[in-house]
């Protein structure tokens, strides 16, 4: 009976994750979007609200799964970040900063670090690829996006996003 019992337990807890990750592409991309700040017409300020990760041990490059957080209103808790500052809803600069040593700092960004985003679904999930001149250099279905009210700017939202790594 105990085993049963575990058995449903597992099946509603996986059932419920998985309804958690239904999110259209239209959604994700005002996401993206929303988060852009252009003060003037024209300037896209580009570092000014990005959506970042750890990036501790490399552990962007080296993970199969991350989480990007966008707002001010979440803690970050480590040394080394990886920045995704959107300029497009579909197109980002990564930035690698550096914020527990004096000054603060960011590595210069090359045309290495512009990336183009393309999402797609594939299956139930969406997949968000990620181009750089022409080129697939990584591809990640989409685990969770979830919002909430912003403790700190009424009426904008906070997002966080976990991404599981595809091998390509």
């Amino acid at each position: 009976m105990k085993k049963i019992t575990l058995l449903v337990l597992i099946l509603i807890i996986q059932f419920s994750y998985s309804q958690e990750t239904k999110i259209s592409k239209a959604e994700l991309l005002k996401a993206f979007n929303e988060t852009i700040v252009q003060k003037e017409k024209g300037i896209i300020h580009t570092n000014s609200n990005p959506w970042f990760t750890d990036n501790t041990n490399e552990n962007y490059f080296k993970k199969d799964t991350i989480t990007l957080k966008n707002a001010k209103s979440y803690k970050r808790d480590y040394c080394k970040i990886i920045n995704w500052n959107f300029y497009k809803k579909d197109a980002f600069s990564i930035g690698n900063a550096d914020y527990c040593n004096e000054p603060p700092s960011q590595k210069v960004t090359t045309e290495n670090d512009w990336i183009k985003l393309n999402v797609e679904k594939e299956e139930n999930y969406l997949i968000i690829e990620l181009f750089n001149q022409n080129k697939l250099i990584d591809k990640f279905k989409i685990l969770l996006l979830e919002k909430k009210e912003s403790e700190y700017e009424k009426g904008k939202m906070d997002y966080i996003l976990k991404l599981k790594r595809l091998t390509q």
